[in-house]
């Protein structure tokens, strides 16, 4: 049975945005301006912080620029065990 130690468990809330650029559009995107993008983004993001996530003591930005010539995800659901199933 897996519980949790409400003292020393680590918590993180994380979310993601992606904004996809169309196949075949020929606009050439400029590193510049997707820096200037992820900069904006996060300074927004940081500055309303401590209004909507008061609990938080730090943030971790994670900035990607991302060419998706292959790009899935596959979620396996594992064998049932003592250790991860709440029964």
């Amino acid at each position: 049975m897996f519980t949790e130690d409400p003292k020393g468990t680590p918590r993180s809330l994380r979310i993601s945005f992606e904004f996809q650029i169309p196949r075949g559009l020929r606009a050439n995107v400029r590193d510049e301006k997707v820096q200037r993008a992820l900069d904006t983004i996060a300074d927004r993001i940081i500055g309303m912080a401590e209004t909507i996530v008061p609990w938080a003591a730090q943030v971790v930005v994670r900035k990607q620029w991302v060419y998706n010539w292959t790009d899935y995800d596959e979620t396996v659901t594992l064998p049932e065990t003592e250790k991860n199933t709440l029964s």
